[in-house]
């Protein structure tokens, strides 16, 4: 954990931070040399790992580097940094103020419809533009979407990122994670990460729509295959959802990837 005013780079000095999870931690920094703030994603690697995999890892990471800094669009986080230091990696991105769409939930309660409807189609449009880059985003839940002040949502952290081939499903995930289990489809569980594609982002995103629109997070995948009885549907959450509304969302969060809607483009 880096302590506040600790500098790396002998650029970036640590603010606070911002969130934590078991590939490492995200932390507010300022860039001394630009004079903006920016979000810090440091990767930890996993305890007991042998030098050459540990090398395959960092190589691995510095390529999803590469190609998130590619990206270009008003609803993905813009990546502007990468480096090393020590025994850790760290990847520099944009610091988007806003308030998460979990936070955002907690504080308010369900958002009314047209405003939910109006974030899917940005975040929808978002995704649609990295599939077709090849990049599966893998961890799509509403603390990684921001809104903005001025109400645009942003896509952020892209942690495990997955480099995604349609012509090669084997595809090699950059860094290996399970996502967040409310919000991961069930292939993600699977130990072979070439199962993931376009719609497993799909699914995540239907899952999060779903607590955005329902004011709470929805089952796991291995819940609702186990007992779908628990699995209730938004309308009985929050009757002043439209059918078409919830017929999407169920659409995109069905267990079988084939019955998902086929894209982020055609959701």
């Amino acid at each position: 954990m880096l302590n506040t005013g600790t500098i790396l780079l002998d650029r970036y000095r640590i603010i606070s931070m911002l969130g934590q999870g078991g590939m490492g931690a995200v932390y507010r920094a300022w860039d001394m040399r630009l004079n903006v703030p920016v979000a810090l994603k440091e990767m930890t690697p996993q305890p007991g790992l042998d030098p050459q995999t540990l090398g395959q890892l960092r190589q691995q990471f510095q390529q999803e580097a590469m190609v998130l800094a590619r990206l270009n669009h008003p609803h993905l986080v813009r990546v502007t940094d990468f480096f090393e230091e020590g025994d850790y990696t760290y990847l520099v991105m944009d610091f988007v103020k806003g308030e998460s769409l979990a936070d955002r939930i907690t504080r308010q309660g369900s958002p009314p419809e047209q405003e939910v409807l109006t974030w899917a189609g940005q975040l929808l449009d978002a995704l649609s533009y990295c599939h077709a880059q090849g990049v599966i985003h893998r961890d799509i839940k509403p603390q990684n979407v921001i809104i903005r002040a001025d109400g645009r949502a942003v896509l952020v952290d892209f942690g495990l990122v997955k480099l995604w081939d349609a012509n090669d499903p084997h595809t090699k995930t950059v860094m290996r994670g399970m996502g967040t289990p409310e919000y991961a489809p069930p292939e993600q569980y699977e130990t072979d990460l070439g199962h993931t594609d376009a719609r497993s982002d799909v699914y995540s995103l239907g899952a999060t729509l779903y607590h955005a629109l329902a004011g709470q997070a929805p089952p796991t995948a291995t819940l609702r295959m186990a007992a779908p009885e628990q699995f209730v549907p938004v309308r009985t959450l929050n009757p002043h959802t439209s059918a078409a509304t919830e017929a999407a969302v169920l659409q995109a969060m069905e267990l079988p990837r084939s019955k998902r809607w086929p894209s982020a483009r055609a959701m």
